[in-house]
């Protein structure tokens, strides 16, 4: 036993376009059907071990060519393609019990073209959570990505990404700003404590059920 007991695995993206290196041979298919079959027994398997499983790069980065490692990410797919492709190993992923999802870096422009999907309440909150019926946690992908920082400083991102329902924020650039920024935030009252709790509840819950923390009685 080495002790692990998170893992940002397994990738939901389907390698739908050849031409993208970013997911490459990271995507357990190049077939959506076959992806969502795939994808929960990746979940059971890790959980069989006691490793908690994150879903990426929601809602699926496999057909983009460009790297949101490097600078701003494209997705032009409407709602309704995606919900035929990208999102069915998602939902096979989540009715498996995946503990988290992550959020990819990408501007979904047929969704919502203002912002990246991070800060997107309609792709985090309504997309994924009530349409897709996610409790789990949301975290994003690493917010040190250019894609992210290029335009946006560490508390604003904290700011926007829970402001979305995003629970974890992965990496920031400046840790301590990010922190500054949600404190700002809630004793303004742009970001309520109960929101800031659902996250905690949900982080904890899932600590619980991986056997990280132990109830008492």
């Amino acid at each position: 036993m080495l002790g692990f007991n998170a893992d940002l695995a397994p990738v939901a993206d389907v390698w739908s376009n050849p031409d993208n290196t970013v997911i490459g041979d990271r995507a357990y298919s190049d077939d959506f059907a076959q992806a969502a079959e795939l994808i929960p027994e990746a979940v059971r398997g890790f959980h069989s071990g006691g490793v908690a499983t994150t879903l990426k790069h929601f809602p699926g980065h496999g057909d983009a060519l460009a790297d949101s490692h490097d600078g701003a990410v494209y997705v032009s797919k409407p709602l309704e393609q995606l919900r035929r492709e990208e999102l069915l190993p998602f939902r096979a992923g989540i009715a498996s019990g995946s503990d988290m999802v992550m959020i990819g870096h990408l501007i979904l422009t047929e969704i919502d073209a203002a912002q990246p999907a991070p800060f997107s309440y309609r792709i985090v909150t309504e997309l994924l959570r009530e349409e897709l019926g996610f409790q789990g946690v949301v975290i994003t992908d690493g917010l040190q990505m250019k894609a992210l920082t290029d335009s946006y400083t560490s508390g604003e991102i904290a700011r926007r990404a829970v402001s979305a329902g995003v629970d974890i924020l992965l990496c920031p650039s400046n840790p301590q700003a990010a922190v500054s920024a949600l404190e700002e935030a809630v004793a303004l009252g742009e970001i309520s404590e109960e929101r800031i709790n659902q996250s905690v509840r949900r982080i904890l819950a899932m600590k619980v059920n991986r056997g990280v923390l132990k109830l008492e009685g």
